[in-house]
Formats: structure tokens, sequence, C-alpha cells
């Protein structure tokens, strides 16, 4: 549960007694423990003793979990309407998402295609499923449909399922396939670098398009090939040169551009042609450190393109630079839309002050009242106080509809059973089924009963940022206080790194392994388990909040060691690792311009956002915070 500490800070809380509809974890106990005797009985059958046990569980949120698991078993004889029956019956749960997959997999596979397409209103999403959805119509005479949803299917840049390949033969020998769909689908296997199927969809092809297919895979193999075109233009020779001078841009951009330059007189080039290419090397010649385009042509193509992706890498590069006059000028490029963002008015003041003879206080009065890192940045410029311009809400709770109510209920009982997994899937489910208005009203209910990132979930689900009671509770506090005392860092500041890392999710696991409140990748933890002289207890401890904030806490002090405290810079390698950092701070810059030229986005994001957290966490706190120290903010990087 949430500590004091924690619920002291931010809106008044409601009693349990408020929420009528959801009786607490402790209410439900026995009905629990009824429900995990019938789910182990299920394992011998659903006999007498599983009915009786089963009749006794009516009103608890995880009853439906046991008729899924029956209906399962019954699939084989199952009708449509039945079907439909079941997943009314769960609606509000993940579960009839679930069950509709099985439903439909089983009937298809059985060529049950009436009883397939009986329980559909629509086409399905899943890629499988539309294969086998379009059999279904095939099977019952809807052929124009069917092969109109077989040809969607086949064009794509990658190999499609299993299931579809019994409609792609009966297409195909029925229609045949014209040159212009391979092509298209051989230009699509080019960009997501799938050489193979550029080979495979050449079986199809009419003999001149087997010479214009052989020649894409050489210049798939060899891009430099495109140097030397003397090739006659063509529509087809046009989308080769196109291909070929985008895949060499990421190779040299200098190469592309000067190829580029003697093809794109070619009369088949039309004007998308010559946009994608220019992009290409223009994004390529940003990045590059060795073989860019001529900068003057590059800057021209960046003014004349107006693309928003390109102009905000040309205006970091300007910025590490200190290319005033150039910020100013690429601020111009930008949609109206991204240069009313705080971090490009923090830009369009900082560089009219660098260039004098402009009077900014108005700009920097009024972005000093923002919520966010460049805000901070104008406050702190400004020896203001910071603006967290929070909102509370004021009103009862709504009378949410049933199938929310289900939701809230399982996934609490989901979370007192220990599976968190299917905790967190059945609360996001829950929150996508309601309109945006009233997501962060379960925010509420989770910050009472003491799921912090549930909480934070759904105020970010219903865009309530300035809901900050939501967004930034002070969760496993005593944990994040004692072990700051040991290491004498600032507590708060190893919140804000959870905060930042997992949304205060202890079981978070991101796609390259990274465990636990403050994502660590287990050779990480081990590392500096051993440095702790503790016993390392395998990546599964790092669930463990405790475990996981002491070795968490551990690296990041240590980072702060190696960079003097420098917390900038222990922010940035704590995220992208020491050696980038070395790496990057050889520009003597100043700390606002390094920050935001840090060439991975995901890391200057990081850092702005754990600083800002910081100064969130501090303020609500009525702690002393600045956003950065004297040395960070007079340091040179």
């Amino acid at each position: 549960m949430l500590c004091a500490a924690l619920l002291s800070v931010g809106m008044p809380m409601r009693t349990a007694a408020e929420i009528d509809w959801l009786p607490t974890s402790e209410q439900w106990a026995e009905q629990r423990a009824l429900y995990q005797k019938a789910s182990a009985e299920l394992d011998s059958g659903a006999g007498k003793r599983y009915r009786d046990m089963r009749a006794k569980l009516t009103d608890y949120p995880l009853e439906i979990d046991l008729d899924f698991s029956i209906k399962l078993g019954q699939l084989h004889d199952m009708t449509a309407e039945e079907a439909r029956l079941f997943m009314a019956s769960a609606q509000g749960t993940p579960l009839a998402g679930r069950f509709l997959v099985a439903y439909l997999r089983h009937k298809a596979q059985d060529r049950r295609w009436q009883s397939f397409l009986g329980v559909l209103d629509d086409v399905p999403e899943m890629p499988e499923l539309q294969c086998y959805y379009y059999r279904a119509k095939l099977a019952t005479d809807d052929r124009e449909q069917a092969f109109q949803g077989a040809a969607a299917l086949w064009d794509v840049g990658f190999s499609q399922d299993d299931a579809c390949d019994p409609l792609f033969d009966r297409w195909i020998a029925s229609q045949g396939l014209k040159d212009a769909l391979i092509w298209s689908r051989a230009l699509k296997a080019f960009d997501t670098k799938n050489g193979h199927l550029i080979r495979y969809v050449k079986r199809f092809a009419s003999v001149p398009l087997r010479r214009d297919l052989d020649e894409l895979a050489a210049v798939y193999r060899r891009p430099s090939r495109v140097e030397g075109d003397h090739h006659q233009s063509s529509a087809r020779h046009a989308d080769i040169l196109v291909a070929g001078v985008v895949r060499l841009a990421q190779l040299s951009p200098a190469r592309a551009y000067q190829t580029f330059r003697s093809v794109r007189e070619d009369g088949s080039f039309d004007e998308t042609h010559l946009r994608t290419v220019t992009s290409a090397i223009v994004r390529h010649s940003l990045f590059a450190e060795r073989s860019p385009a001529p900068p003057e042509w590059v800057d021209a193509q960046v003014a004349a393109l107006r693309d928003d992706d390109l102009t905000v890498i040309w205006l970091r590069n300007a910025i590490g630079n200190s290319d005033w006059e150039a910020v100013q000028t690429g601020l111009e490029w930008l949609s109206s839309d991204l240069r009313s963002q705080d971090r490009w008015r923090y830009w369009s003041a900082r560089s009219l002050d660098s260039l004098g003879g402009s009077d900014t206080q108005p700009l920097w009065e009024r972005l000093a009242t923002e919520r966010s890192f460049h805000g901070f940045l104008a406050a702190d410029r400004l020896a203001k106080t910071y603006e967290l311009n929070a909102a509370l809400s004021t009103t009862p709770l709504p009378a949410f509809a049933a199938p929310v109510r289900l939701g809230v209920g399982r996934a609490q009982e989901l979370m007192a059973l220990g599976d968190w997994r299917q905790a967190k899937e059945q609360w996001r489910h829950t929150l996508n089924q309601m309109p945006r208005a009233e997501r962060a009203r379960l925010g509420e209910i989770a910050l009472q009963r003491g799921w912090p990132d549930l909480a934070t979930d759904a105020a970010n689900a219903g865009a309530s940022w300035d809901r900050l009671d939501l967004r930034f509770p002070r969760s496993y506090w005593q944990t994040f206080q004692s072990v700051a005392e040991d290491l004498r860092v600032d507590p708060y500041e190893l919140l804000s790194v959870a905060r930042r890392e997992s949304g205060l999710y202890s079981r978070a696991r991101s796609k390259v392994g990274a465990r636990g409140l403050m994502q660590l990748m287990p050779a990480t933890a081990r590392s500096v388990a051993n440095d702790r002289k503790e016993v390392y207890g395998g990546a599964s401890s790092l669930y463990d909040p405790a475990t996981n904030i002491a070795l968490g806490a551990t690296y990041y002090a240590d980072l702060l060691s190696r960079f003097e405290g420098n917390r900038v810079k222990a922010l940035a390698a704590y995220n992208a690792g020491p050696s980038r950092v070395m790496r990057w701070a050889e520009k003597d810059m100043a700390v606002d311009q390094w920050v935001d030229s840090i060439p991975f986005g995901e890391t200057r994001e990081y850092v702005q956002a754990v600083l800002a957290y910081l100064v969130i966490y501090r303020t609500r706190a009525e702690q002393p915070v600045s956003l950065l120290t004297t040395a960070e903010r007079e340091g040179l990087y």
C-alpha cells in the first residue's frame, strides 16, 4: 500500500468505502480462495465439485476466467451465436478478444466458414485472421471481395502468414499476377531489406520484368551500381535509380549526391522520386561525420523541403555549433505547431539574445510559466519560481459502466494473485475502452488503492498532463530514502529516474531485457552486486523493488562519481552508457546546447525528462530545488 508520505502529497484521498462497487482485496479474500480451488479443479475436469464451486462465485471478477477456460474446451461444437454470447459476457476484459481469436482459428482449421463469418462484423485486424477471412469469403462465393483482399495482403514487403497460401494460390490461379503488382511488391521488399522476396516474386514475372527484377536485386546487393548507370529511361528504371541512390545515401551521402546529380534529369523521374531521393541524401548528410553532400546544397534542400524532421536535425546541428543566425533561419522552416513548442520557443529567445539587439524579456516571461525542461530553464534565467500548473479533480467519481467496473475488479484480483502481467493488460484494456476524458478518473482509484503505475497509466492514457497527483506519486518512498541516505544521493533523483525508466511499474521489462523499477540490465546488475560484495540473485531478483532500487541507485551513484557530480552527464550515461557520453562531451558548449544536441533522441529526451521530474517531485513536496546546479549550469560540455 502507499505510504503516508504519498498520501500527504496531492489530492485529498477518498476512503475505500466511497467506491461502493469495488470491494477491497481483503473483502474478496474468501472468494479468491474459492476461485483458486475451482481453477485447480478444472485440471481434472469440470465435474460436480467444480460446478458447485463455480455457482458460489457469482459477481466475483475472475469468474469470467473460469468460463473462458471452459469455453475454450467447447470450441469444436460451439455455434457463432454461442460464441457471441460468451464474448458479450466477457466485455470489458481482454478475454473477449482472446476468445474471438481462438474461435476464429478453430473454425478456420475445421473449414467451418459460415461459423467463422458468423462472429464477425468487419474484417479482423490480424493478418493471419484476414487471410482466413478472405478464404471464408471465397468459400461462400464472394470471389470479388476475397480476391481484392488477397491482392492487398500479397502486396507487402515481407512474407505473409502461411494461412494466406491457399488464398494466394486460388487468386493467382484464377487471375494471374500483373507485372505492376509484382513490381510494387519488389520495391516494398527492397525498402524492407528483404532481398529473398525480390527473388521470390521473379517467378511470377514476364520476361521483360524479370530483367528489371534482376537489376533491382543487383542494386540491392551493390547499390554503387547506380553510379555508372546507363540504362534506357523508363518508369521501372527510375524506380531502380531511386531505390539505389537512397540505399547508397546510407553508405556515402556524398556519392549518392554525385549520382543524383548525374541522373536527376532522367525524364522518367517525377516529383515524388525527386523528393524521396533528396530527403534521403539530406537526412544522412546531416548525421554523417564523413562524406556528406555539400553543406550549401543540404541547407538549400532543408529550406525547400519544409520537412519538420529534417529541419529539427538541421537545427540541432546549428545549436551545437552556436550558429545563432542559422537557428533563427531554421525556426522559420518549422511548422507552426512545432514552432510553438517550449523547446523551440526557448531556442528562439536564446538565439536572439546571443545575436543581440532584440527585446526578448516577454518571450522569457511567457516561457517561464510552462511546466517543462525548457520552461524551467527560462524560470532559472529570470530567477523565478517554477510553475507546475497542476490540476486536481473536485467532483465525485462517475458511475462507471459495468464493463469498466468489471475491468477494474479483475485487475485488482489479478494483482492479488501476483499475476502482474495480466493485471497490467487488463488495466490498459479498460482504459482503452473508455472515453479519453474519463480515463484519469480511474487513476484516482488506482492511487487510492496503492497502484502507482496504474495511476500514471490512467493519466497518460487520458492525456491528463496536469494531473500531477496521478503522474508523479511517491511510491516505494521509504526504500528510496533509505538507499539514498546510504549512498548520499537525493532520493527524489532516484525516484525521478525510476519514474522515467519504468513508470514506477516494478515488473517492467524492456525489449532489450532491462528489468524493474530502474530498468537494470542483468549484466549491469551482476557487476554492481559484485562491487557491493553481494550475492546476485539473478535476473528475476530485479523485479523486487528493494533489490532493484539498491542496485540501480548504486550504479547511478557510481556514474555521478565518474562525472564529478554532474547529473546531466550521469543521466545521459545511465541511458546511453558512459563511453558515449565521453565521446559526446568534447565540444566545449553550454549545458543547454549540449543537452539539446545529444545525438540519441531517446537520451536527449531522457535527460530533460528526469531533470524536469525532479523539479516536479521536489516542488510538490515543498523541498528546495534547482533544475541545474551552479557547476552544471556554468560548466562546458
